[in-house]
């Protein structure tokens, strides 16, 4: 068995990163060396960066708040909301690799709330599927139930191999109910809200002090006074904003909006920043990408049936009302030319399963042959405001989109392009202004677009606020108070049980030729893993923040995030970032670093508990670790070596084969309807079910190593349940979800993840020890052949 040691097992101290000048450490390359992703989880996120691919859904990652912001992004740790994943999870995202960013999101990480019907004894069903001659064993108490699955919840009357996922979580899905405020119950969701009463806890520690200006303590209390303060909030009105509103009106040319569109605080429908260079990973590079839709998708923009029709009906009166309630005239038709023109920007953009493909999102090219390529955008003007005017290379993501963007840019009057970008500042600004403009936001984001009736109690939006600008600052605390040693010191030894069997599986795989077994092996080695926290932090002392200026803080601190990102272009790669605020709920790989990400926030129940029984923690976070590995094979991760460079290491033969397996899926998940009408698009979550295939069934090979190791090659059996049963189940408890329909339609077709009805079902019927498990036969709802079963680890 080869084993990861495991990091420092102390948080480390409060303290700013090295200065800038100082000289970046040597990159350590075996499997055991600490290197964090791409970008810092904050706020201060810069917009192009490379963010990790995450086990959660975006909206699921999305802010507590249920409120979306363009340009401001939200703390991954939040709860499910009408905000846009996944991936984690906000705007930044947008702009990079769908391969680079969080990875497994969980369906709104939700809720093993364990209110459960008391169902009787369901669990003799299993009982006498139980080998005889395993003994019942107690285990210890963990913290749902009493060995850390929700057993009282067991369907009486649905076999286990007609419908799994009912069958482990009925008494759960008839009792839950989706918190107010929230589209979305389900396990991460529960965890963030225990979460989020530790970091109000904090949050209010922090304003019960009298912290030195600049301290974390001082910005952390001072944002949230400012974010708290409505009555001012509501007396500056359009104030703070009301300098771009000016700005906009008065430009005179496409120049001169083009100059506003670099702003850091403007999303627009051009877009830009600095993300690491696939090609050199130990180096960033500008990137260009098309952009500037409010509502999730193109689908919602071209698809000519309801509720799209309604919705964009809805946009229309929301864009209308915002004209109105700011004073500009001609409200109605600007509010049809601004849908008019946002529905031919959904015409020219990328699919969702189109901008997961990292190579096609690798197209760079000269600032002169930028120009060439996609004229009618003034590019010259745009790059010197952004301040990328003299990088020699440009990335230019969705490539054909940006091209066909610029023109529509160059044929679009100036007048148009006004009431666009006024729009666009007025929707972006709304959460940070007053609460009319609070309010209407969330009428149409949340309560239109993700069934959201109401919004959430005002203190904890505050508090998510907070966690969304100084989530790092927060981190800092948080592990320091609520994060222990003997807990990083287990997962790892789970990571190492994942990366042996990983490498036997590879080793052993019988579709891969020579070559290329070792070329993933190799690339294995060199996966670097990440628990709990990063080794450095940011330092933004140097960030004013003011307790009476909302709108003034938060311009500062994307100041702030322009300027750093542009410090990457010198620096090169950080390898001590850190992708997630340690209190996040949410893991990820980020490919371009080749790098593995567990923050402190998930390692809890259910996805782990020191004191659950060994397999319900392999059934969970164990799994969910193999999926973040799994994900440096998928359909696209397995497009880039052990170094994060795309590079096509694989011999034509295994590539066919490997497509072959996997066309197999997606055809399975084409299948799956989550929301009537709408089915998910097995291309498009291709990367995720194949990490959900392979986190479950190199987790399940892990246990077996694992029982063979610690407990004699038996598990024991607890109340009945084997513990293979006990490994299956735990998959099951961890997927369980209440999703409001619009907001499930609404990631069906925006999110790469699917649905956590068919992230269980769809998943473990094509897992042989399953049907071991629990006596599957031919009959039985959820049973495929030997043959149809997809094996890819």
């Amino acid at each position: 068995m080869r084993w990861c040691p495991a990091p420092n097992t102390t948080p480390p101290p409060i303290s700013a990163a090295p200065p800038r000048s100082a000289a970046r450490p040597a990159r350590a390359r075996p499997a055991s060396s600490a290197r964090a992703a791409a970008t810092p989880p904050s706020s201060s996120t810069p917009p192009m960066a490379a963010s990790a691919a995450s086990i959660l859904p975006a909206a699921r990652r999305a802010a507590a708040t249920p409120q979306r912001r363009s340009r401001r992004p939200r703390p991954a740790t939040s709860p499910p909301s009408a905000s846009a994943l996944s991936k984690s999870i906000t705007s930044p995202t947008r702009w990079s690799s769908a391969a680079d960013q969080p990875d497994v999101n969980f369906p709104e990480l939700g809720a093993m709330a364990m209110k459960s019907l008391l169902l009787g004894s369901a669990a003799a069903l299993l009982l006498a599927m139980a080998p005889a001659h395993a003994a019942t064993t107690a285990a210890p108490k963990a913290a749902i139930g009493d060995w850390g699955l929700d057993t009282k919840g067991l369907s009486k009357t649905v076999k286990p191999g007609d419908d799994f996922y009912r069958y482990v979580n009925a008494g759960w899905l008839a009792t839950a109910k989706i918190p107010q405020g929230l589209a979305a119950i389900d396990a991460a969701t529960e965890v963030y809200l225990s979460t989020e009463q530790r970091v109000g806890g904090i949050i209010k520690q922090s304003r019960d002090g009298n912290a030195a200006p600049g301290t974390p303590e001082q910005q952390i209390a001072d944002f949230y006074r400012s974010h708290a303060d409505m009555t001012k909030r509501n007396a500056l009105g359009l104030t703070p904003i009301a300098g771009d509103l000016a700005t906009i009106t008065a430009a005179k040319d496409h120049a001169a909006l083009a100059r506003v569109m670099a702003l850091p605080w403007m999303d627009g429908m051009i877009g830009g920043g600095v993300i690491t260079n696939s090609n050199d990973p130990r180096h960033q590079i500008a990137g260009v990408a098309a952009g500037g839709l409010t509502m999730p998708s193109r689908d919602y923009y071209l698809t000519q049936t309801e509720p799209y029709i309604g919705y964009r009906k809805a946009l229309q009166d929301y864009i209308a009302s915002s004209f109105r309630r700011a004073g500009i005239a001609e409200a109605d038709a600007r509010a049809a030319s601004v849908l008019a023109l946002e529905t031919e920007i959904a015409k020219r953009q990328w699919s969702t399963s189109e901008r997961r493909d990292v190579v096609r999102m690798n197209h760079v090219m000269t600032p002169t042959e930028l120009k060439s390529y996609a004229p009618g955008f003034p590019w010259d003007v745009f790059l010197t405001a952004m301040q990328l005017d003299k990088q020699p290379q440009i990335k230019v993501l969705t490539d054909t989109s940006v091209r066909d963007t610029a023109k529509l840019f160059a044929d679009t009057s100036v007048a148009d392009l006004q009431s666009y970008m006024l729009f666009r500042a007025l929707d972006g600004w709304a959460p940070s202004l007053s609460e009319p403009w609070v309010q209407a936001h969330f009428d149409f984001h949340s309560k239109t677009l993700s069934d959201v009736p109401a919004r959430r109690a005002r203190e904890l939006e505050d508090v998510a606020a907070v966690n969304a600008a100084f989530g790092e600052e927060l981190g800092r605390i948080y592990v320091r108070e609520f994060f222990g040693a003997a807990d990083r010191a287990q997962v790892d030894e789970m990571v190492g049980y994942l990366r042996a069997t990983y490498r036997d599986r590879i080793t052993k795989n019988p579709w891969m030729d020579a070559p290329t077994r070792a070329e993933a092996v190799a690339k294995l080695d060199k996966i670097v893993s990440h628990i709990g926290y990063p080794d450095r932090w940011h330092d933004r002392s140097s960030v004013r923040i003011s307790p009476d200026d909302l709108v003034g803080n938060e311009r500062r601190m994307m100041d702030w995030a322009r300027a750093d990102s542009l410090q990457r272009l010198a620096d090169g790669t950080r390898d001590w970032e850190f992708p997630y605020s340690p209190q996040e709920i949410n893991a990820g790989y980020a490919q371009s670093l080749n790098s593995i990400t567990f923050p402190a926030g998930i390692l809890q129940a259910p996805f782990f508990d020191a004191n659950a029984d060994p397999a319900v923690n392999f059934g969970a976070i164990a799994a969910v670790i193999g999926h973040e590995i799994g994900h440096a094979f998928d359909d696209q991760g397995s497009r880039s070596d052990g170094d994060g460079k795309i590079r096509n290491w694989w011999t034509p033969a295994a590539r066919a084969e490997f497509e072959k397996r996997t066309a197999g899926l997606a055809a399975q998940f084409d299948q799956f309807e989550p929301v009537p009408g709408v089915h998910i698009n097995g291309k498009q979550n291709l990367g995720e079910n194949i990490g959900d295939l392979g986190g479950l069934s190199v987790a399940y090979a892990a246990y077996s190593q694992y029982v063979t190791d610690k407990q004699g090659g038996k598990a024991p059996v607890i109340d009945g349940f084997t513990g293979d049963q006990r490994f299956f189940m735990s998959w099951a408890q961890l997927w369980r979800n209440i999703t409001a329909e619009a907001e499930e339609r609404r990631r069906t077709l925006s999110d790469n993840h699917s649905a956590g009805e068919f992230r269980v079902n769809g998943i473990v019927r094509n897992v042989d020890a399953w049907y071991d498990a629990f006596k599957v036969k031919p009959g039985d709802k959820l049973y495929l052949p030997p043959d149809q079963r997809v094996k890819i680890w």
